[in-house]
């Protein structure tokens, strides 16, 4: 054969090899800092990472587009912003963790660490664009937790006249003016006075005596139908060993007072795994009807003081993955809400159901039954803040002996639903959840070894590819897609590509049977 024919038969070859092998996941990985939170433009597909002392905006391949500094500033959490150094003298240059990155309509809003955790807004696609940051903010306006190492989680949501508001859920901190903020609080984006941008004195708040003893830890927040819910780990007061327990909490987005709020443990396995780690609400047809809240848990045994452990702490123990139906949340939610308005908290055998939580001056009533059609966000006269005593309990779709869980995400492709699942060790694993799944991951890939996955796993605007951060690399993982049949569905043919007696190259091709593929993806061709 002439010497071209063999170069371009090697040509061919090489081109048909490497379009068998999947391109490699696309990286960001910034130097000097480390990345806190990820969020999305799903208008534009804008990406936003909150780091220490940055903030960047990256392209939906991760080109880097802008950043800006954000940090070290002059701060101590035992001085109120502005901070002087003749008025703070113990003032010390501190890095600025980001604690609350959220897209809202126009604006990019941004809550750090320093300064009594102030917010600003930033515009989307101009991240140099400072739109609004209080100039001398009042306690009502402190927002994120001081302490970089108690959570903030948030959501932005439309209220009652169409207004954008901010729903914060931050745990407690000793120092500063942290110890006297609500761990719950509805805060204005958009009010008349710019000035008064992040304050909740015009809108509602969760009363709570005795706040550092609950010590509220948040995993997640999110919006469903007409309600904001939350998802935290605090300590059970009423029971004997006082120790951590998992809640979801519901109230209503128009709610000015939160008189339709109302808490409901949550227990995994019997509460055999007790710590939520991580959380992603889908509509899976196969799990559920409806939408679907998905939670890793963690089985490390919840203590009884400080803090709850994060997993990214280590890899003993275990992790569940357990499934509760939003229909179910809000059968109980309202089971409890209607006992408190009407039976005194009590179900109809006497058993006491239902009961106000966090020492405040209320208790569960007698009103009339139509109380509930009339006041399904609750009134003055309504009792609150209620919480159930009967926990929603959910059987693990999965369980990992010696993994612990950090992130969760969940897709359906084509009918199938797909858990994407990250790690305390850096990495990301695919698990179909489907009928006769084993809870095993059909794919496994390193993200980062030894860095753990960041909750804030999100999808692109088509599904196809999910974004995926550690504490060092935010990465586009390789596409989103059915899960693979398993070995037994198919053969593997080794094949040579010769010129005479000379093997110029082999591999070994596997063939999956075309069957067997439209069964498990009926839109396979």
């Amino acid at each position: 054969m002439p010497a071209l024919g063999l170069a371009l038969l090697q040509a061919l070859w090489a081109g048909w090899v490497l379009a068998l092998q999947p391109p490699p996941p696309t990286a960001f990985t910034p130097n000097g800092t480390r990345l806190q939170h990820l969020a999305r433009d799903p208008t534009s597909g804008t990406l936003y990472l909150g780091a220490t002392n940055f903030l960047f905006q990256l392209s939906p391949e991760l080109q880097l587009e802008a950043n800006v500094s954000t940090g070290p500033v002059l701060d101590s959490r035992d001085c109120l912003p502005p901070v002087m150094p003749d008025e703070c003298p113990q003032a010390q240059p501190t890095s600025n963790l980001n604690q609350l990155l959220l897209v809202s309509p126009g604006a990019l809003v941004v809550c750090g660490s320093v300064h009594q955790g102030v917010c600003e807004q930033r515009r989307l696609g101009q991240l140099g664009q400072l739109l609004l940051r209080p100039e001398r903010p009042g306690d009502t306006q402190y927002v994120a937790a001081n302490d970089p190492t108690v959570s903030t989680v948030g959501l932005v949501a439309q209220g009652p006249s169409g207004e954008p508001l901010l729903f914060v859920g931050r745990g407690y901190t000793s120092r500063g003016v942290g110890g006297g903020i609500p761990p719950i609080t509805t805060r204005a984006l958009q009010p008349p006075d710019p000035q008064a941008a992040f304050s909740y004195e015009e809108t509602a708040k969760l009363a709570v005596g005795r706040l550092s003893e609950y010590s509220h830890h948040f995993v997640s927040a999110f919006a469903h139908g007409a309600s904001a819910y939350f998802l935290f780990l605090r300590r059970d007061l009423q029971a004997q060993s006082r120790a951590f327990r998992a809640y979801v909490s519901r109230v209503c987005l128009r709610d000015q007072h939160y008189y339709s709020y109302v808490e409901l443990p949550l227990a995994c396995q019997g509460g055999r795994y007790g710590l939520i780690q991580a959380a992603a609400v889908a509509v899976s047809a196969e799990v559920a009807q409806g939408e679907v809240l998905f939670v890793a848990f963690s089985s490390a045994a919840p203590p009884t003081v400080g803090r709850p452990p994060l997993a990214a702490a280590g890899t003993t123990g275990a992790s569940a993955l357990c499934a509760f139906p939003l229909d179910e949340v809000d059968h109980l939610a309202n089971r409890t809400r209607d006992a408190c308005y009407t039976r005194e908290g009590r179900a109809e055998d006497g058993a006491e159901v239902a009961y106000i939580e966090y020492d405040v001056n209320s208790d569960c009533a007698q009103l009339p039954v139509d109380t509930l059609d009339a006041y399904p966000c609750g009134s003055d006269h309504t009792p609150s803040p209620m919480a159930s005593r009967v926990p929603l309990e959910a059987t693990p779709v999965l369980e990992w002996p010696g993994v612990q869980l950090t992130a969760v995400a969940i897709t359906v492709e084509d009918g199938h639903t797909i858990a994407f699942l990250g790690d305390s060790q850096g990495q990301l694993h695919r698990v179909y959840l489907g009928p006769g799944s084993d809870g095993q991951p059909y794919s496994t890939q390193i993200v980062q070894q030894g860095s753990a996955v960041s909750r804030d796993l999100i999808f692109d605007g088509a599904f196809e590819h999910l974004y995926v951060m550690t504490q060092s690399t935010g990465s586009l993982s390789l596409a989103v897609d059915s899960p693979p049949l398993t070995l037994g569905y198919h053969v593997s043919v080794s094949m040579e590509l010769r010129f005479g007696a000379v093997v110029i190259a082999e591999a070994a091709l596997s063939f999956y049977d075309c069957v067997a593929i439209t069964l498990l993806r009926p839109s396979a061709p």
